[in-house]
């Protein structure tokens, strides 16, 4: 609380990777986005949480999706039509869940291992084309607007232009073993 008031009064600037949203009075602190399904905030106390309700969503899709490929010939000749129509509906929604959740998951994963947050992805902070003439690299926040849209496709990531990527496997370590709960702890990792 007493970091937020110096912050209010402007004797502190924002933490790194802090965001303020305008829904919410205080910053977020390593605002990683907004998340429409849990209408709320993902950032520093609930970005494991959120990464669990991910990775839970996309194995209860393919489990359901898998059981009901094995359930719906079974009961094709013993069940009645109305289990054999709601198995189907059910496989549909769960393939449909499967396939819709399944990216999210893989993206989110590959920001974990780059140590990246989607306000930085969003912001194109850490992404890089090469020169078609010299060869060397170039911001993407550097081109203009059509070059950027002919070029989208060979943007890459760039490692170096990103402070906070100690490689992947400490990334990793980091994001899902640093302690959270201490006051002093403003997710600057």
């Amino acid at each position: 609380a007493e970091h937020f008031e110096k912050w209010r009064a402007g004797e502190r600037s924002l933490p790194l990777r802090a965001h303020k949203h305008w829904l919410y009075k205080r910053p977020v602190l390593r605002f990683h986005q907004y998340c429409r399904w849990i209408t709320n905030a993902v950032g520093l106390q609930n970005h494991r949480a959120y990464m669990c309700m991910l990775i839970g969503f996309v194995a209860v899709a393919v489990c359901d999706a898998v059981l009901d490929l094995i359930l719906i010939p079974m009961h094709f000749t013993t069940g009645t039509w109305t289990a054999e129509i709601l198995l189907l509906l059910h496989f549909v929604y769960s393939s449909y869940f499967a396939w819709y959740a399944t990216p999210l998951l893989r993206q989110h994963t590959a920001f974990i291992c780059r140590n990246e947050l989607t306000q930085e992805w969003k912001k194109d902070e850490f992404y890089i084309v090469y020169s078609e003439i010299t060869g060397e690299k170039i911001s993407v926040n550097e081109l203009e607007n059509e070059e950027y849209n002919r070029l989208f496709d060979r943007f890459i990531y760039d490692p170096s232009r990103n402070p906070f990527d100690k490689g992947w496997v400490q990334n990793c370590l980091t994001f899902w073993f640093t302690d959270r709960s201490d006051p002093n702890e403003w997710g600057e990792f």
